[in-house]
């Protein structure tokens, strides 16, 4: 199958996203016997201007798409957050290409006041959008014409190479990134509280006023610092929601602490990650990790082999595949698995 992915590779950062979910999602379809062909929307609009901003660079992708796709002939069309290509663009391309069908991969949350409109429009012209959040919420998003389903973050074993599982020299035991604080303080205020309940772990927190995120190999050499990991969403009431830290943690060999709330002890066990309560019962998990490191490497190496097992990029592939041309499902997903239509 021919496949066209549309997103942000961010060519001008040279590769310092090279652990980007759109990335692992290319891997995952040609390892599965696709033939796939990028399009960095946001860099081919760069194309007409420094920053890519304005009418004519986003003339210019949309040109750019359909002439790809007149020249390519794809079967489908994955657009992953591809926001500069229009409604208009992808009525033309299916107008061209009777048989392709659309689908918008959407890794940011449903809460946050941006995505809700930007799920609508595409699902004017979309087949399926799968979006990092499960459960009834995503009823109010399909139509007849267009359905809604969940994916998981997937982990790549040729990006998350790190097995922190394996040792036990780390110079930190306790890491968190995220972006910054100022846009989600409660963030940053619950990262200082941990630190204050307990004082004798080392921490690696980025993202804070006094210690800048880091991206990049910067990000990996960070995870490799360190023994555990807390996967701190923005939010953790909507179910299975989650950045795409969880498979970065997990993929490397963290032993990685997930709030309960996200419902993801629904899938994985506590002999796989540390599913923790509240504040509370972190600390006292942590207290208890810090004494008896043998259970944190065990523990995270179960962890690791399962998010690997039931989330890679190969499945979340395949399964994007089969949702959006109504086959049926080819094995037992461990994820929720409903599509939701209008």
């Amino acid at each position: 199958m021919r496949i066209v992915l549309a997103g942000n590779y961010n060519e001008k950062r040279a590769g310092i996203n090279f652990y980007a979910t759109v990335r692992k999602l290319t891997n995952g379809f040609v390892r599965n016997g696709h033939l796939v062909m990028p399009f960095s929307d946001r860099d081919v609009a760069r194309e007409q201007g420094r920053f890519g901003i304005g009418r004519a660079g986003t003339r210019h992708v949309n040109r750019r798409l359909l002439e790809l796709c007149e020249n390519f002939r794809p079967d489908l069309l994955v657009l992953f957050h591809a926001d500069k290509v229009s409604n208009h663009t992808v009525r033309e391309i299916r107008s061209l290409l009777p048989g392709l069908r659309v689908a918008v991969v959407n890794l940011d949350p449903i809460f946050i006041p941006e995505n809700p409109p930007r799920i609508r429009r595409f699902a004017e012209v979309a087949d399926v959008t799968f979006i990092t959040t499960a459960g009834e919420r995503l009823k109010e998003f399909a139509t007849p014409t267009h359905g809604m389903a969940f994916i998981p973050n997937p982990a790549d074993l040729s990006i998350e190479t790190l097995k922190c599982f394996a040792r036990n020299d780390q110079p930190f035991d306790f890491l968190c990134a995220i972006g910054t604080e100022r846009t989600t303080p409660q963030r940053g205020q619950m990262m200082r509280e941990i630190a204050a309940r307990v004082p004798e772990a080392r921490y690696a927190f980025y993202g804070l006023a006094e210690r800048p995120y880091v991206y990049g190999s910067a990000y990996f050499e960070a995870i490799a610092s360190a023994r555990m990991g807390l996967n701190l969403n923005r939010a953790n009431d909507h179910y299975l929601y989650s950045s795409d830290r969880f498979a970065q943690y997990a993929g490397n060999g963290l032993l990685v602490f997930v709030s309960r709330s996200t419902g993801y002890d629904d899938i994985f066990s506590d002999e796989e990650f540390a599913f923790y309560r509240d504040v509370d019962d972190l600390a006292d998990r942590l207290r208890y990790f810090l004494k008896n490191d043998n259970e944190r490497q065990r523990i995270a190496r179960n962890g690791h082999a399962r998010y690997h097992s039931l989330f890679s990029e190969r499945l979340v592939a395949r399964f994007i595949e089969e949702v959006v041309f109504d086959r049926a499902l080819s094995g037992d997903y461990a994820w929720p698995t409903e599509i939701y239509r209008g």
